[in-house]
């Protein structure tokens, strides 16, 4: 596990931090091959930018969940998530939740 925040590889884990975002790498979860995930939580009252990490296997990311869509769109199947590019920002709502997982 990597630990990230708002940036890659820069968690706050301060006490008045209210975010957190960490990546899996799937090659290391007893079940090789496996996929990445990386996961952003914002538990502020604003949208942050959270700008995406590389995945740890190298490849491309997709979004599966956004607790900030409206259903059906919050959770989708992770082959027809929307592709979210490295080290791009991804706007977190306030009180939110997004998950990517990478491409196999």
């Amino acid at each position: 596990m990597v630990w990230h925040g708002v940036a890659p590889g820069a968690p706050d884990f301060s006490g008045g931090s209210r975010t957190l975002a960490f990546a899996l790498d799937g090659r290391r979860t007893g079940r090789e091959p496996d996929r990445d995930f990386y996961m952003a939580c914002n538990a502020w009252g604003e949208a942050l930018p959270f700008r995406v990490p590389l995945s740890p296997s190298g490849h491309r990311w997709r979004r599966v969940v956004d607790t900030a869509l409206a259903s059906p769109r919050d959770v989708v199947p992770e082959s027809k998530g929307p592709e979210v590019l490295a080290a791009s920002a991804y706007a977190v709502a306030a009180h939110a939740l997004v998950v990517l997982i990478s491409e196999a």
